[in-house]
């Protein structure tokens, strides 16, 4: 389950299977490629800077969740669309077979926080949907 805060207390449960992580990470690679691809991103200072202010150490808080806006059960990732938004924000909306979904809007840096956050939920899931030389590599 992807889950998704924002600071109004809104949480936004997604289910995503295996095959569309995959798809989904197959279409992610292919955005951060047109950055000159995941090491580039990576060592860019932005994303350094995000790593030392603790970006990824930060636990998830259950406790500020007011409003599901997608149901508290969540939805069904079912389909994906990708635009290009004012100033390259990559628009990735997620959605249901059926009613709302979510648009999520990536800079570069968030583009990279993304995939770095899936492709450590699909290791811990054992998905094995990433060659052996990707899963290895962590960037914190």
């Amino acid at each position: 389950m992807l889950r998704i805060n924002t600071k109004k207390g809104d949480e936004f449960r997604i289910w995503l299977t295996r095959r569309f992580t995959g798809l989904l990470l197959n279409q992610l690679s292919k955005e951060m490629d047109k950055y000159g691809g995941e090491p580039t991103v990576a060592s860019s200072p932005e994303i350094k800077q995000m790593f030392k202010d603790g970006s990824m150490e930060k636990r998830y808080e259950d406790d500020k969740t007011v409003n599901f806006p997608l149901g508290e059960p969540g939805i069904l990732a079912f389909g994906m669309k990708f635009k290009l938004g004012a100033d390259n924000i990559l628009m990735l909306e997620i959605l249901p077979e059926k009613g709302q979904g979510i648009t999520l809007n990536l800079n570069k840096s968030m583009l990279f926080m993304f995939c770095n956050l899936l492709t450590q939920g699909c290791s811990q899931a054992a998905w094995r949907l990433l060659d052996d030389d990707q899963s290895q590599m962590r960037v914190h």
